[in-house]
């Protein structure tokens, strides 16, 4: 008998276990049964949904992960140039550096200078750039042209500058053929003295002067701090300058009206800079 009501009690602490936490429990089971399937997830508020990369369920892209930037069609490792700021490329294998400017034109005034850089006489000169003049200087000696060992002082100075010679040539769409031209650089200039075109004797690479300044514990470049890049009128803190004997004379360049094809002022052009070959 003892060991018929042990059996029997147990039996009912079974089925009393069953109907309450037993069948809660497999309640649960069921739910989550439910959940795995693609119609419980659907009725199921709040359900993880699965996600490409980088792509939320509302198909459109994350903001907090954005799409990488395209690469260029030529990668910089692989590019045959080296830029600097201001629109300035040095194509070291071709020596040949570029830079982008803007011809100014329409001065009321003789020209003083060929191109000047932000803070430079825009007044007095044919082109603008925002190159530095350090910048124009290295793109120089990249192409392989050397500076003036021995520098001259001033403006107007007598003495023939020094240095490599430099051809700079004009790249622009004709304004009336709408082709891309190139021209030397000296038919878009008017020479009163000789009434004409200046003549086709190249530029000087002078390399204007660089003065360390403790303060900066660095050199800086006197071109820079005028912001003149190439002189018409000879002008020493020039990178690049003019080596015409009417280079000493004040007043005497302006802008050529007449110019083939110029183009509008404040039209965009390239200046081109090789060496010179006589």
């Amino acid at each position: 008998m003892r060991a018929a009501s042990w059996i029997a009690a147990l039996a009912v602490l079974v089925l009393g276990c069953w109907a309450s936490g037993c069948a809660g429990g497999g309640a649960d089971a069921a739910s989550r049964n439910a959940t795995n399937t693609p119609t419980g997830a659907a009725n199921q508020r709040g359900a993880a949904q699965p996600l490409v990369a980088n792509q939320p369920a509302n198909g459109q892209a994350d903001p907090a992960k954005p799409e990488p930037e395209k690469p260029s069609d030529v990668p910089q490792a692989q590019a045959d140039y080296i830029p600097f700021e201001g629109g300035l490329r040095v194509y070291p294998a071709r020596k040949v550096a570029e830079l982008r400017v803007v011809l100014l034109g329409n001065q009321t005034r003789p020209l003083e200078f060929l191109l000047v850089a932000p803070g430079g006489a825009t007044h007095e000169s044919l082109f603008a750039s925002g190159a530095k003049g350090e910048h124009l200087k290295r793109a120089l000696e990249m192409i392989g042209l050397i500076e003036a060992a021995t520098k001259r002082s001033g403006r107007g100075y007598i003495d023939t500058p020094l240095g490599d010679k430099v051809k700079i040539s004009v790249r622009f769409n004709h304004a009336g053929t709408g082709k891309e031209t190139i021209v030397p650089v000296e038919d878009w200039l008017f020479d009163v003295l000789r009434n004409g075109q200046p003549e086709a004797a190249g530029w000087v690479f002078t390399g204007s002067f660089e003065q360390y300044d403790p303060r900066l514990n660095r050199s800086l470049i006197e071109s820079d701090m005028k912001g003149n890049l190439i002189a018409l009128w000879r002008d020493a803190s020039c990178i690049i300058d003019n080596a015409r004997k009417n280079g000493v004379a004040p007043d005497c360049y302006s802008p050529n009206p007449k110019a083939d094809g110029i183009p509008d002022a404040q039209t965009e052009v390239t200046l081109i800079f090789e060496k010179y070959k006589d």
